[in-house]
């Protein structure tokens, strides 16, 4: 089993800053609505007195909130905030990333546990699916609803419109110009297309398969976070029954032609969280009651 990573190794805070400096490079908000908002709730914080109600109001709220949070001082409190903008600059600089950083969110499994609330790992999984769908806007012209990535996955919805249109090439998914996901009242989903003119228009077999494959465990670990994405089954295995906590996942087959070149599996969250990186499943035939 994999050793598990910890916030005392020694390239832990290491690993977070490169990537986190990788990312920020050149990221700037100063002209956002924002930023303008916080830099005005900063002057009225400035504006307060000391010693007057308005401070010791303000005073006595921190208190609470450092103990609420289990937070002995304000050097803790900060070295609290820089880990999680470092990790969240990482995820961003990580995703997509077609090198050995898109690996990174086999750390993220290891050690999220230690560093995150469950508040900021539901966060993290709605963040890390809207930087899929971004993914997927280009080359494949795969479009979400506005802030769909909040309750649906673009892997999903991809495969589902790739199974639905028998699709199983680079040439085949290049016949569209515009792939839409409309959602209805009804939790219904359905597809909007157009087709390309361009007929000599091309999707390099390299270039579909490498961002799909790369996205595909970013899609696992956003799932991991999101219990909501969480399905239960009843596995019986030599005469033993016991209910297994899982989420649907993708990987790739390979050695096939003339078919699918993806398959959905069942990942158990247990094995998951022990090892990421190894694609365990649940064995279809086991299984005598899903979805519970």
């Amino acid at each position: 089993m994999a050793k598990r990573i910890r916030k005392s190794d020694d390239f832990y805070q290491e690993s977070l800053i490169w990537m986190g400096y990788r990312f920020a490079i050149g990221i700037s908000n100063c002209g956002s609505e924002r930023c303008r908002e916080l830099v005005e709730s900063l002057k009225a914080f400035q504006g307060i007195e000391y010693d007057t109600p308005e401070f010791h109001a303000l005073a006595e709220e921190i208190a609470k909130y450092l103990k609420r949070k289990k937070i002995k001082d304000v050097v803790d409190l900060s070295n609290r905030w820089m880990e999680r903008d470092m990790m969240w600059y990482s995820v961003h600089y990580s995703v997509g990333s077609h090198s050995y950083a898109g690996a990174h969110c086999h750390d993220i499994v290891r050690y999220g546990r230690e560093v995150m609330s469950q508040e900021r790992k539901e966060f993290m999984a709605y963040d890390i699916r809207k930087m899929i769908s971004n993914q997927l806007n280009y080359p494949f012209n795969f479009h979400l609803p506005v802030e769909a990535e909040r309750r649906l996955d673009p892997i999903d919805l991809l495969m589902r419109f790739m199974t639905e249109n028998n699709i199983q090439t680079a040439e085949q998914l290049a016949k569209y110009r515009w792939i839409e996901v409309k959602e209805c009242r009804d939790g219904s989903i359905s597809y909007e297309t157009r087709l390309e003119e361009d007929e000599t228009k091309k999707v390099s077999p390299h270039t579909f398969s490498w961002t799909i494959d790369d996205l595909l465990a970013w899609d696992d670990l956003a799932k991991y976070f999101d219990p909501r994405m969480h399905k239960r089954c009843r596995v019986r295995f030599k005469g033993e029954e016991q209910i297994v906590e899982y989420f649907d996942s993708w990987r790739r087959k390979y050695g096939c032609e003339d078919e699918f070149p993806y398959e959905k599996l069942k990942r158990p969250v247990d094995s998951y969280e022990r090892n990421p990186q190894i694609c365990t499943s649940i064995c279809e035939e086991y299984i005598v009651e899903d979805d519970i």
